[in-house]
C-alpha cells in the first residue's frame, strides 16, 4: 500500500464532496463494512471507516444509492479515512453527480436551515400537547 504524506494530491480529476452511503466488500462478499464516501473522482474516492477495520489492499466499493458495485484499490489509510483507486471502468449510463456550486450549497444550506425551524416548531407543539 501506498502511503502519501498529508496533503499531497496525486488526482487526475476534480474531486466532488458527496456524502453517500457505500459498503466495502471482500473475501468473496463474506467481509461487510459499512462506510461513507466522501468525496469522489473519475479515478477514485475517500471513504470514511472505522480505524480499527483492517481492510485488504483490493476490495470492491458497493454503493447501492447508485446501484454499483466498482473494484478498487486501497490507496492511502490515515486514522478513519482511506483512499481507493477505481481499477475498474464505470458502469456505462452512471455519470459523476454534478459538481456543487456555491450557489447549489448556499440553497442547501437555507433549505436545512429552513428545516431546523420546522422541527423546532414541531418539537413546542409536541411540548404543549404532552405536558397539557
Amino acid at each position: 500500500m501506498l502511503m502519501s504524506p498529508p496533503g499531497t494530491n496525486h488526482r487526475r480529476s476534480e474531486r466532488l464532496r458527496s456524502f453517500m452511503a457505500a459498503r466495502i466488500l471482500f473475501n468473496k462478499g463474506m467481509m461487510k463494512v459499512d462506510c461513507t464516501i466522501r468525496n469522489t473522482s473519475d479515478g477514485g474516492a475517500k471513504l470514511e471507516v472505522s480505524g480499527s477495520v483492517a481492510l485488504p489492499d483490493h476490495f470492491e466499493l458497493h454503493i447501492p444509492q447508485r446501484n454499483i458495485t466498482r473494484q478498487v484499490r486501497l490507496a492511502w489509510r490515515q486514522g478513519d479515512f482511506c483512499g481507493v483507486a477505481y481499477l475498474d471502468a464505470p458502469p456505462s449510463g452512471t455519470e459523476a453527480p454534478a459538481e456543487m456550486t456555491e450557489d447549489t450549497e448556499a440553497q442547501l444550506r437555507a433549505r436545512i436551515r429552513e428545516l431546523e425551524l420546522t422541527i423546532t416548531k414541531l418539537n413546542a407543539r409536541i411540548q404543549e400537547l404532552t405536558s397539557g
